[in-house]
């Protein structure tokens, strides 16, 4: 399938996953699908629309529209997820497919290879608190991958305090890193994305912590490519 499932515009996005969560609430568990990830979807919905209505609103702040696009991106990150394991065929008929606004399985198989090449990363700082920005693209003197694979980055982070975390924040659901990675492997926090720059907002306690970033492409199967250089930053 050449061009993607998942809608571009805010808007469009939350009425997609608005009307998967109505789809979910009586067939869900029939396809399979772990109640952790229904709630899950319901969730991101509901700080999804209190969001966007702040931001549409005339009492937005700069860090309004930073928490918006971070709510939009855990959205995506679930939806994905749920397509990629669960809304597949089976279980799910034909008929199904546009209940949840998506297009029908394209029946001509084309082969499409996983991504190759490696992405490169730089890092810049915007200006605020506890922002980075992370710059996406090919590593210079090398091609993108193939474009019939319907390619995006899947990127990596992790956190080290100065020296090294503890056990105990290791052992944290934010799994500060005790030493400085050598790949990709070694960072436990995963985002797909399509654009060339992310704003990454860390949590005020985080600043002075080294940030690590890593990247391989994805395709639309999921497939990887091989892993970029892992690159950091001082979180200001």
């Amino acid at each position: 399938m050449g061009t993607d499932w998942y809608p571009n515009s805010r808007d469009e996005q939350l009425h997609m996953v608005k009307t998967w969560n109505t789809v979910f609430a009586t067939k869900g568990p029939t396809w399979g699908i772990p109640q952790e990830h229904i709630t899950q979807l319901v969730n991101d919905e509901g700080a999804a629309q209190t969001i966007l209505d702040k931001v549409k609103s005339g009492e937005r702040t700069a860090s309004d529209v930073v928490q918006c696009n971070e709510v939009f991106k855990e959205m995506e990150t679930e939806a994905r997820f749920i397509r990629k394991h669960f809304l597949l065929q089976p279980p799910l008929t034909l008929a199904d497919f546009p209940t949840l606004l998506l297009p029908l399985p394209d029946d001509t198989h084309t082969p499409v290879p996983p991504p190759t090449g490696q992405p490169a990363l730089t890092i810049t700082y915007p200006g605020g608190p506890h922002l980075l920005m992370v710059h996406l693209g090919p590593l210079p003197g090398t091609e993108p991958p193939d474009s019939r694979g319907d390619y995006g980055y899947a990127l990596y982070r992790g956190i080290m305090p100065q020296g090294g975390a503890t056990l105990e924040q290791a052992a944290s659901v934010k799994h500060y890193l005790m030493k400085e990675p050598l790949s990709g492997d070694e960072l436990l926090h995963y985002r797909f994305t399509r654009r060339k720059k992310e704003l990454v907002d860390f949590d005020a306690s985080e600043s002075g912590m080294t940030a690590y970033f890593c990247a391989r492409y994805e395709n639309q199967k999921g497939q990887y490519g091989a892993w970029g250089s892992v690159v950091s930053a001082i979180i200001p």
